[in-house]
């Protein structure tokens, strides 16, 4: 009896030895499980198992699996490619499969998800389909939806999938997974909704390095995706765009980037993203091929590659010298700096547009002597800053003089930081204005102060910032004879003023000038927002310095958009230059 056991192992079970079979199954709809396997040697392994397409209002919720190459990430047996010549429209319900996959030796992950689309599937498949002509039809297409409903639960546990063969074995999936992100020095994955990713990496010498990044993205617009700049000057050396992606599987949204660039030696910055939906934490379309890689990773191309990995070296210039940033709805901020030397400044402004050329959201820089713009964001000479087209940036390397300058920077009440009405730029804790040194040994040649601390330099005297209803009046004398500047700020239109400034010379009680609509230009912002500059010689003797508004558009409570100056809205009496 003993012999006869032995001869029935060796006959029926000896080709059997060592085959095991890993199992996935009642998956939810919207869910994504994983298991993984291990091949001690090349083998032919059988997949099979139940699939499913069920039709739930306007979409189709599809049950299917595939096999992915645990080191390499590629798939390596998918059921759609099975199943590309079927009509799913034709076969709702419940459909099994069955397929001999020739696998070689390794590790490999299986994939199972109960996941919507909402694209036809088969020639005879329309929206049209799906339309209700009649209050009976309505009816009808409710009670149906509960059946349907009902029935997919009721089937849940029926849809799996298994693979099978000699040497398989089960393996840990995050121990496979651990052992991928570990060869790469720098990785952001399993990326969920709403994140935020940098790091920074320094390469002590020119290296080959293996981009892997997938994200979420169409031909004019990308939600989750990656850029890489370099630290020191900030130009951007990599940024997924779909240009340069390839398919990542399931939805036609899924993009994926694999490929090998070249970086010089330097200090670099990796920036991954997320919006709100659809990422590893919750899938609203069919998922990627390789969910688990939903994000980036860097991989060295060689062993000597990976040698010129080092900490991250932060240069000094990679700090701002001067900030206005995570700007709100309706704010108009500003920061002052000086520059002790002529010097070349980075500056990053991030926006809103309206038109080719119009701003809602800007930034500007002006002497703050002269009160000269310097420099102004205009739309045609900025870039898409990523997310909704309107997102617009400049970044661009400015000479300024060795002087005193105040920067602004101004929104309107809807799309800025915090409060987004369409989708947000790439970096948007930076929606305003930043400033950096372009020299490390140069960053402390840069110092901030408060615009309202700032004391202008040959100032004879001042009335500036009124509110409404104000008649403001302050006296100055003159020990000689002397050529002063006149930079006056009000509101006028219709060939009038309304806020508007004059001086009168007290000795002989004549209004010695007086601001005229006729001589103003414009201050920038709304059209009657009107600003002269004036040079002329006042005699010695004593002066009264006048400033009148009426009830509405003043300083902090203007009723259109401010002027480009708005500290500056008032009147200046300044000694010539």
């Amino acid at each position: 009896m003993k012999f006869l056991a032995i001869l029935i192992f060796v006959m029926f079970g000896f080709g059997n030895l060592g085959a095991q079979t890993v199992t996935i199954g009642d998956v939810n709809p919207e869910d994504l499980q994983i298991k993984a396997f291990n091949l001690s040697s090349s083998a032919t392994v059988k997949v099979s198992g139940v699939g499913g397409v069920f039709r739930d209002d306007y979409r189709l919720l599809m049950y299917y699996g595939w096999i992915l190459d645990a080191d390499t990430r590629e798939v390596v047996w998918h059921l759609f490619d099975e199943m590309k010549d079927r009509e799913f429209r034709k076969s709702d319900g419940l459909y099994d499969f069955s397929a001999e996959v020739p696998l070689k030796a390794g590790n490999y992950e299986l994939y199972f998800t109960g996941a919507y689309d909402t694209r036809g599937w088969g020639n005879n498949f329309t929206m049209s389909d799906w339309t209700i002509d009649s209050f009976d039809d309505l009816v009808d297409e409710i009670f149906d939806s509960r059946d349907k409903e009902k029935f997919r639960r009721s089937l849940q546990e029926d849809l799996l999938i298994s693979v099978s063969g000699a040497g398989l074995s089960p393996a840990s999936v995050d121990a496979l997974f651990d052992a991928k992100v570990k060869k790469a020095p720098v990785y952001f994955v399993k990326a969920e909704n709403g994140e935020r990713f940098e790091q920074g990496f320094t390469l002590t010498a020119p290296t080959d390095i293996r981009i892997y990044a997938i994200g979420e993205g169409r031909k004019d617009e990308i939600f989750d995706y990656v850029w890489i700049y370099n630290a020191a000057s900030r130009e951007r050396v990599f940024e997924m765009n779909y240009k340069n992606t390839d398919f990542a599987g399931g939805a036609d949204k899924n993009l994926k980037v694999d490929e090998q660039i070249t970086l010089p030696a330097g200090s670099y910055m990796l920036s991954y993203r997320t919006d709100d939906s659809h990422s590893f934490e919750q899938w609203n379309a069919l998922p990627p091929d390789d969910p688990q890689f939903w994000g980036v990773s860097l991989f060295p191309a060689t062993e000597t590659d990976r040698k010129n990995f080092s900490e991250f070296k932060a240069p000094k210039s990679m700090q701002p010298v001067a900030e206005l940033v995570e700007v709100g709805n309706n704010e108009l901020v500003s920061k002052g700096f000086s520059l002790s030397k002529e010097m070349d400044v980075r500056i990053l402004c991030l926006g809103e547009s309206t038109s080719y050329d119009e701003m809602a959201d800007y930034g500007w820089i002006v002497d703050a002597n002269t009160r000269k713009t310097v420099w102004k964001m205009r739309g045609y000479k900025t870039e898409h800053a990523g997310g909704a087209s309107k997102n617009r940036r400049f970044e661009d390397v400015l000479t300024l003089d060795k002087g005193d300058y105040i920067a602004y920077y101004v929104t309107d009440g809807s799309h800025a930081y915090n409060s987004w009405n369409a989708a947000s730029p790439h970096e948007e804790d930076r929606w305003g204005i930043t400033l950096w040194a372009t020299k490390d040994n140069e960053v402390g040649q840069v110092k901030t102060f408060e615009v309202e601390d700032y004391v202008v330099k040959n100032l004879i005297a001042e009335l500036v910032m009124p509110g409404d209803h104000v008649y403001l009046k302050k006296i100055f004398v003159l020990d000689e004879d002397t050529n002063v500047t006149i930079m006056a700020m009000g509101e006028g239109s219709d060939n009038r003023m309304y806020d508007y400034g004059w001086i009168k010379n007290m000795n002989t009680g004549e209004v010695v000038w007086e601001m005229d609509y006729y001589d103003t230009d414009h201050a920038g912002g709304a059209r009657k927002n009107r600003m002269v500059v004036e040079d002329i010689r006042l005699p010695k003797g004593e002066y009264r310095l006048n400033y009148e508004t009426d009830g509405s558009h003043s300083f902090n409570d203007w009723n259109a958009d401010p002027p480009n100056d708005p500290q500056s809205y008032g009147i200046r009496v300044l000694i010539a230059e």
